[in-house]
């Protein structure tokens, strides 16, 4: 037995002893990080022995000498356990990592994102690549002492990323393919990182939206009667009238298309006034039915109230009772 194989015994020896050790610290690392603002999703996996092998055959061992019999095939794997963070927007990729350093220090640092984008013909494989281990002294985490000394790779990505990561991973045979095939490759990947913009584009832009709601509402700004409704402008007029109510974007969505689909030119100053003109008697029903109506509600029926033709959908029969009762 040569030099090499008695320290790859020993590594196996070495590897099968750590391993429940390794596999419990990915709860405790999954959890940890999990606690960090943004992050939408946290997987870890032990590297398996074979791949163990793989990498240190194939990237270090070329480099050692082969008189030398002083070193452990561990030191060389650095990213036996791997964890990976994802999150929704590339932008939320470095949050995350400010987020790390109130638990873990960074002992190393590859930003493949970085790497792809100084280039300009290749796509791909894109996240933030970090060596961590955690701090010294950390209080009231449970097992924290226990893994102090473990280092770990975490890769961070999007939810884009993560996708054609996975993806990537099934395509065989990428590097030595017709060039046809590897065109087709690089077309898919690079489809996926406009994706992964314009994902981010697109939330720039509503937040930017959002923010001028806010504006105009704090500035009392004009309501722009002839524009067509849309969710921005159903919460600039909703607002008006309900400023302490917590409008639930996907709900705010679905509630302006049902509008939208009983009148497809409905527009932001005929909101208003369907507000403005009836909210005080919708007020009076509610106190005499003796029962709290949510903001969606008396919308419902002041929309009614506005146009009882065209909105009756929007009430159920027995909606429509109550209200037509008290008219």
């Amino acid at each position: 037995m040569n030099e090499v194989e008695k320290k790859l015994q020993e590594f196996k020896i070495w590897y099968d002893a750590e391993l429940p050790y390794h596999d419990d610290s990915i709860g405790f690392f999954c959890k940890l990080i999990s606690t960090i603002p943004k992050v939408e999703m946290v997987k870890g996996r032990t590297k398996r022995y074979e791949e163990c092998i793989g990498k240190f055959t194939r990237k270090y061992l070329p480099f050692i000498d082969p008189q030398e019999n002083n070193f452990m095939v561990s030191d060389y794997l650095t990213d036996l356990v791997g964890i990976r963070a994802v999150c929704f927007y590339a932008e939320e990729v470095y949050d995350i990592r400010r987020g790390l350093r109130r638990y873990f220090k960074e002992l190393e640092i590859s930003d493949k994102s970085s790497q792809l984008e100084k280039t300009d013909d290749k796509f791909g494989y894109k996240s933030l690549h970090l060596q961590l281990v955690l701090k010294r002294g950390l209080k009231g985490i449970d097992d924290a002492e226990k893994f102090r000394d473990l280092q770990f790779e975490l890769q961070i990505r999007t939810v884009i990323q993560d996708a054609w990561s996975i993806l990537d991973h099934k395509i065989k045979y990428k590097k030595s393919i017709p060039q046809n095939i590897k065109r087709r490759v690089n077309r898919l990947s690079a489809l996926f990182e406009i994706a992964d913009e314009e994902f981010s584009n697109i939330q720039r832009v509503i937040s930017k939206e959002e923010l001028k709601i806010n504006a105009r509402l704090k500035k009392g700004g004009q309501i722009e009667t002839r524009k067509i409704l849309d969710v921005f402008r159903f919460l600039f007029i909703a607002l008006k009238y309900f400023p302490d109510y917590d409008f639930v974007e996907h709900k705010v969505d679905g509630f302006v298309q049902e509008i939208l689909m009983l009148k497809s030119d409905f527009t932001e100053g005929a909101f208003n006034e369907a507000l403005q003109g009836n909210l005080p008697y919708v007020n009076t029903l509610e106190k005499s039915i003796n029962q709290q109506l949510n903001p969606y509600t008396k919308i419902r029926y002041c929309l009614y109230k506005s146009d009882a033709e065209r909105f009756k959908s929007m009430l159920s029969g027995h909606q429509q009772g109550v209200f037509d009762d008290l008219r």
